[in-house]
């Protein structure tokens, strides 16, 4: 169903500025990757044991979403393998997508999130992408990063720009699961949101 281009809206967590250290919600997602089973290319030249990529994250506990499976753009290149990735849940309108982050800008968003510096990213402006929000500081158990869009929306893109949330002092935290109950929560006061440049690649892979 596709929904009209909604306000922007903020990302999530942290103890520290957005430019420092990474919050809680932060550091739950990694400990929540499932492997995502990806068509690709297998290299070209080299000996032909595999395709160069890895999987720099541990399996997924038994407790942890089921892997998910994803079959985009299969066959249609020669010498297709699979081969698994991290991927890492995320809410979106309070049911649970799967993404796989790649490519960030600038070097401050790819050391914090596990990505390839991607300088050409530089080239986009992060107003004009759709956002994913991150919790910093205090986070609800089980927090875990908010998407602002997917697949089948007509603002959707894999392209997100950070946006950093923080619960007020003296507010319990909650599980946030959609865009629209963040900026809700911010126009009581409950919340803060910080805009960023940053700029993550962020592919929704899997989606009920």
């Amino acid at each position: 169903m596709f929904r009209s281009r909604r306000e922007f809206r903020a990302h999530p967590i942290d103890h520290q500025s957005a430019s420092g250290g990474t919050g809680y919600a932060l550091k739950a997602v990694p400990r929540l990757a499932v492997g995502v089973v990806l068509t690709v290319a297998a290299a070209a030249c080299s000996s032909g044991s595999g395709s160069g990529i890895s999987s720099p994250h541990p399996s997924a506990p038994a407790s942890s979403p089921s892997v998910a499976m994803s079959m985009l753009g299969a066959h249609s290149l020669p010498a297709q393998t699979s081969q698994t990735l991290p991927g890492f849940p995320a809410y979106y309108d309070a049911h649970t997508d799967v993404v796989v982050v790649t490519d960030a800008f600038p070097k401050l968003a790819a050391g914090t999130f596990h990505a390839n510096f991607a300088p050409s990213l530089s080239a986009v402006q992060p107003a004009s992408q759709p956002a994913w929000y991150i919790i910093r500081g205090r986070a609800a158990p089980g927090q875990i990063a908010v998407l602002g869009s997917e697949p089948g929306e007509n603002d959707y893109s894999p392209l997100w720009r950070t946006v950093i949330i923080r619960w007020k002092p003296g507010v319990t935290p909650r599980v946030l699961t959609s865009d629209n109950m963040i900026l809700a929560l911010a126009k009581t006061g409950q919340l803060t949101v910080t805009k960023t440049a940053m700029v993550v690649s962020a592919t929704v892979v899997s989606k009920p």
